[in-house]
C-alpha cells in the first residue's frame, strides 16, 4: 500500500466507503451514456449533502484515529508527505464541519446582489483526495449564485493522479465550467500560479486559496459584503486548523479573532487586536498588518489597479507582506472578516525551493523591502539578514513607477496608522540597542519570542543582534523590546521581571541612570541579575549588578 502511494497512483481503496461511493457514481454514468445524455452533472457528494453519515471517520471535522498496528505505517507516510494521506482518503469528500462563527455571525442575512467570485487553487502535488475535498467545500458550502467558477492552477505536478484522471473526474462530477484547470507548461511557483489563475478568471472577485482547505458557513458573503461597500478593500478570512496527522477540524473559541502580523525579521504570525481596532459590533471589520494570503479576497480590477502581486518575486514568501503594505499606503486598505472561516491544514511548508527557502525568501523580502521601506526602516531588517543588503533582486523600476503613479504614502504612515505596535528601536526613545549589565556583560534577551502570553527573559552573553537583545527605553518610559514591554507581575522585591504583550499587558514605567539603574517607578524596585536570572530587588548603589547601559543614547 505504501509503495503505491509513492507512486502516486490514486489511492480510493484505502477507504471501501468512499469507493462504494465512487463505483455508484461510475454505474448511473454508464446508465446515462446508454441514454445518450452528453452531459453529466449529478452528483451525491453535492446532491446529498446535508445527509452525510456523521458515523465515519473524520465526518462533522472529527479525528480520524489509527490503531497500534497502523501507527508505523501513519508515521512512515507523515514523514514522507508531512500530512496523513491515509486519514485524508478515509474522510468523506464532502464532509461537513462544525460551524465555527460566533453565534452573532449565524444570524446575520446578506445581501442576494452581492459580486460573484472566482476562487484560485493552485497545486503542485497536492494529494488528490485533499485537493477533491477543498473544492467540494467550497461547492457545497457557497451560494452558487454568487460562485463564477474555481479554477484549479497546476504547477507542474508529478502525480499521475492529478493530470487526465482528474481532469476527467472534474468534467464527470462538476457542473459544466464550474471547475476549470489550467496547466502551468513549467514549475513556476504559487505567485505566478495565482497571477495565471487571475488573468484566466472571469468572476466580479478573485479569491486566492490553498489546495488544502475547506470553508466553514456562509464563509464567502462576508467577504463580498466588505468588497461591495468599498472596492479598494482587501478582505481576508479567519483561519480554522485541520490538524495533519488526523483531519480533525479545530478553531479557536468563537468571539476570539487573531490578527496576522510581522516583525523586523519578516516573520509572519498571530497576535490580537487593541481595544481601538474592534469595530461597532463584534462583526465587523477589522484593519489588518499584513495577510493571510489561503483565504484573501480582492476586486478582481481594483487587483490590476493596485498592481496585482510582484512578478519578480519568486516561488513563495513575501507577497504576504508587500501586497498589503502596498495596498494600506497606496489609498486602500486590507481587513480582517470575523464572521469569513476557512478551515487550513496545519503542516510543514508545502512548497520546494530550487535555490533553498531562506534565499528565496531574502529574495522576495528584499523586493519588497526595497520599494517600500524608507532607509531608517530596511537597516533593522538588513540586522537580521546581513546578506540581503547586497543581494541582486533584479529590476525594481516597474514597481517604483507604480508607487510613484498611485502617489503611496511613505512606511512611516504605515507604521503609526496600521502597525504602530512594532517597536522602531530608535525612535522616540530616550535610549537603545542592547541593555548591558555592567558587572556581568550579559545583555538583555528576549529570547526571540513572539507570542502575546507573559514569558520570561533573560540577561545572556551579548551579541549585538537586535534580533533577541534589541532593547529600547521609550519617551514615554516604557522598557520595551520588539514586541513586548517589561513588567511586573507582583509589585514585591525578588519578583521576576516579565515580558507581557504591549497591546493589552500592563504598560509600566521605567527610570534609567546611564551606566546605572533601571529602576520600576511603580515599586521603585531596580532590575537586578543573580544565578537564576533577572530579578527586582531593592535600590542599591553599592550594587554593582544593578548597573545597566544601552548602546545608543538620544538623551
Amino acid at each position: 500500500m505504501f509503495n503505491e502511494y509513492q507512486t502516486g497512483g490514486y489511492p480510493s481503496a484505502s477507504d471501501l466507503s468512499k469507493f462504494e461511493i465512487l463505483k455508484s457514481i461510475e454505474l448511473r454514468l454508464k446508465k446515462l451514456q446508454k441514454k445518450g445524455k452528453n452531459e453529466y452533472t449529478s452528483n451525491p457528494l453535492i446532491e446529498q449533502y446535508g445527509q452525510n453519515d456523521l458515523t465515519r471517520p473524520g465526518e462533522n471535522g472529527t479525528p480520524v484515529i489509527f490503531s497500534e498496528k497502523d501507527k508505523n505505517a501513519v508515521a512512515k507516510i507523515m514523514n514522507a508527505y508531512r500530512v496523513n494521506i491515509l486519514a485524508s482518503d478515509k474522510t468523506p469528500l464532502n464532509r461537513m464541519v462544525p460551524d465555527s462563527r460566533m453565534k452573532s455571525c449565524q444570524n446575520i442575512k446578506y445581501e442576494d446582489d452581492l459580486p460573484t467570485a472566482s476562487i484560485i487553487i493552485p497545486f503542485h502535488d497536492e494529494w488528490p483526495s485533499i485537493l477533491k475535498r477543498t473544492i467540494y467545500s467550497i461547492v457545497n458550502r457557497t451560494p452558487r449564485h454568487l460562485l463564477r467558477e474555481i479554477i484549479l492552477v497546476d504547477d507542474k505536478s508529478t502525480f499521475k493522479a492529478l493530470n487526465v484522471p482528474l481532469g476527467r473526474y472534474v468534467k464527470e462530477m462538476f457542473p459544466k465550467g464550474l471547475v476549470k484547470i489550467i496547466r502551468n507548461p513549467t514549475r513556476q511557483g504559487l505567485i505566478i500560479s495565482r497571477m495565471n489563475g487571475w488573468r484566466n478568471s472571469t468572476g466580479e472577485v478573485t479569491v486566492f486559496f490553498d489546495s488544502h482547505m475547506e470553508v466553514n458557513i456562509d464563509w464567502l458573503q462576508p467577504l463580498l459584503s466588505a468588497i461591495k461597500k468599498d472596492r479598494q478593500t482587501i478582505a481576508m478570512g479567519n483561519l480554522d486548523y485541520i490538524q495533519a496527522d488526523t483531519f480533525e477540524y479545530q478553531f479557536y473559541r468563537r468571539d476570539h479573532i487573531v490578527r496576522y502580523v510581522f516583525d523586523w525579521r519578516l516573520y509572519f504570525w498571530e497576535s490580537r487586536f487593541r481595544p481601538d481596532q474592534y469595530g461597532p459590533t463584534a462583526e465587523a471589520k477589522r484593519p489588518g498588518a499584513v495577510m493571510v494570503g489561503p483565504a484573501m479576497a480582492v476586486d478582481s480590477k481594483y487587483f490590476s489597479e493596485i498592481g496585482a502581486y510582484d512578478e519578480g518575486m519568486k516561488i513563495w514568501g513575501g507577497e504576504n507582506l508587500e501586497l498589503p503594505w502596498r495596498v494600506w499606503m497606496c489609498g486602500g486598505e486590507m481587513v480582517h472578516m470575523p464572521c469569513s472561516k476557512v478551515g487550513h491544514i496545519a503542516r510543514p511548508q508545502p512548497y520546494s525551493f530550487p535555490s533553498g527557502r531562506r534565499l528565496t525568501e531574502m529574495y522576495n523580502y528584499k523586493r519588497a523591502v526595497d520599494v517600500w521601506m524608507d532607509p531608517e526602516y530596511k537597516k533593522f531588517v538588513y540586522d537580521f539578514f546581513p546578506e540581503m543588503k547586497n543581494m541582486d533582486v533584479g529590476d525594481l523600476s516597474e514597481r517604483l513607477t507604480l508607487k510613484e503613479k498611485l502617489k503611496c504614502k511613505n512606511f512611516t504612515w504605515y507604521l503609526k496608522n496600521v502597525r504602530p505596535e512594532l517597536l522602531v528601536y530608535d525612535k522616540n526613545v530616550f535610549a537603545w540597542g542592547s541593555a548591558k549589565n555592567m558587572k556581568y556583560n550579559t545583555c538583555l534577551d528576549n529570547n526571540g519570542y513572539l507570542l502575546t502570553y507573559e514569558e520570561n527573559f533573560y540577561s545572556k552573553n551579548c551579541t549585538g543582534q537586535l534580533r533577541k537583545q534589541g532593547f529600547s527605553w521609550t519617551r514615554d518610559r516604557l522598557l520595551r523590546t520588539t514586541l513586548h514591554c517589561v513588567a511586573l507581575t507582583k509589585l514585591a522585591e525578588i519578583t521576576r521581571p516579565k515580558l507581557v504583550c504591549c497591546i493589552i499587558g500592563p504598560k509600566q514605567t521605567w527610570e534609567h541612570k546611564k551606566n546605572h539603574y533601571i529602576k520600576h517607578e511603580q515599586s521603585g524596585l531596580c532590575l537586578d541579575q543573580d544565578a537564576h536570572g533577572l530579578i527586582m530587588r531593592k535600590c542599591s548603589t553599592q550594587i554593582e549588578s544593578q548597573n545597566w547601559t544601552f548602546t545608543h543614547y538620544n538623551i
